[in-house]
């Protein structure tokens, strides 16, 4: 009897008005904001942005998605401070609130590639006399982590497209200079 009702409830939560079965693609615009420990130089940036692409298939009210994001944080222009490159795999639930918006639960994992660098000036004197300066980026921290990560948000699908807004926590350490990640992306997703 309870798997009568295991399976009914599997069945329920698979139908879904706005169900979908289509593979998609999209991008998202995304900020990452790593919670850096007292510990950790206040010269190191605290944010950075970027962009995300990623391929997925949903079948009802479930997803599946794997991405490649990078995130950057510039104090010259010319040089990356922070750099974030991400690929993500994650699983998503949508339950649907009406018409075509939906509230979001996400999960799954993100293998970070990181680098943290400092700008640093050095001066000196030309062949004329004159007080010169170049500007060096001097590496300080990297290196490569695999984390969890789970969100939420929402979306609102209308015919091919599905605009979303995603909110993940990471468990990001970056080697001992970070206790976590927060992020939030902005997209749109074009369903074929």
């Amino acid at each position: 009897m309870k798997r009568v009702y295991l399976c009914g409830l599997i069945a329920g939560l698979m139908a879904s008005p706005a169900a979908r079965a289509d593979v998609y693609a999209g991008f998202d615009g995304n900020h990452y904001s790593p919670d850096m420990k007292i510990s950790a130089s206040p010269l190191y940036p605290q944010s950075a942005g970027g962009m995300d692409l990623h391929i997925g298939d949903r079948i009802g009210r479930f997803a599946g998605e794997i991405g490649y994001g990078n995130s950057t944080k510039s104090s010259d222009g010319v040089f990356d401070n922070l750099r974030l490159n991400r690929l993500t795999l994650d699983g998503f639930f949508y339950v649907p609130v009406f018409g075509g918006f939906n509230l979001l639960l996400t999960g799954g994992m993100a293998d970070t590639n990181y680098g943290i660098s400092i700008p640093q000036k050095n001066y000196f004197e030309d062949a004329k006399g004159q007080q010169r300066f170049n500007t060096a980026d001097i590496p300080v921290a990297g290196g490569n982590e695999f984390d969890w990560r789970a969100g939420g948000g929402f979306s609102f699908g209308f015919d091919a497209y599905e605009l979303r807004v995603l909110a993940h926590y990471q468990p990001l350490s970056m080697g001992g200079l970070a206790d976590n990640a927060l992020s939030i992306d902005v997209g749109l997703n074009i369903y074929f």
